[in-house]
């Protein structure tokens, strides 16, 4: 029986939810896409943990001002703001009611103590960090460093092709979000398969009246341990 190789590429986000960790883990090879414009208003510097009330609030990393166009990497971070004392003092509403706090305050006091250039490289250490906690050993490339061959003009979903290619993958993997652009037929006449995989978001217990879902990984890892949430990164269709 062959054996296929998967491959997913995507933006670098800040402590994303469980899905991008779901993709990471069920492919081979991620490439975190470091070097694609930063986009305003994105999870690219913010994410989603709970209020004290039960009610989602955004945790986020401010950036400096820069042209409309600046790749992601080279977007830097406005560090005249004391940014990560406002998120550790939002995550405080935690302490009280999650099993996990104290293991995850470390995680983030580690990625706290250093110094990054840039949001991207911030984002990247995020999913790192949470990755070894998890215990997801994929391997993790930066697109910036890769050397694919490219085209002149590159079309959005040009990309996956060309990285695909790259790394001799059969498969490309992409969060449900892409879906509206990605054209499969492409891929095929490239020799590729194209899958979307959509992680069912496992409900668990958050201590509030109402679940609510697609929070950053922050609020998982809170209140399951990498033993529980590993069934959930398991947990998704292909579409």
């Amino acid at each position: 029986m062959e054996i296929m190789k998967y491959l997913a590429l995507h933006q670098t986000y800040f402590f994303p939810y469980i899905g991008y960790f779901s993709l990471i883990k069920n492919v081979d090879i991620f490439v975190f896409a470091d070097n694609l414009q930063y986009m305003r208003r994105s999870w690219v510097n913010r994410n989603r943990v709970l209020t004290n009330l039960g009610v989602p609030q955004y945790i986020s990393v401010p950036v400096v001002h820069h042209p409309q166009k600046t790749p992601a990497n080279q977007v830097q971070i406005d560090y005249s703001r004391n940014w990560q004392q406002e998120i550790l003092n939002m995550l405080n509403n935690y302490r009280k009611i999650a099993p996990h706090y104290n293991d995850v305050m470390d995680m983030i006091d580690e990625l706290f103590s250093k110094h990054y250039d840039n949001i991207a490289d911030l984002g990247i250490q995020s999913v790192l960090l949470a990755m070894n906690r998890l215990g997801i050993d994929t391997e993790c490339h930066c697109l910036s460093k890769l050397n694919p061959v490219l085209k002149d003009e590159m079309e959005p979903d040009d990309w996956g092709i060309c990285i695909s290619k790259h790394f001799d993958a059969d498969v490309y993997r992409n969060a449900p979000g892409g879906k509206s652009f990605y054209r499969p037929e492409r891929y095929h006449e490239a020799g590729l398969e194209i899958e979307f995989l959509q992680n069912r978001l496992h409900p668990y217990d958050q201590k509030t009246t109402e679940f609510v879902p697609g929070l950053s990984i922050l609020d998982v890892m809170m209140f399951n341990s990498p033993e529980e949430i590993a069934p959930m990164l398991d947990d998704f269709d292909l579409i």
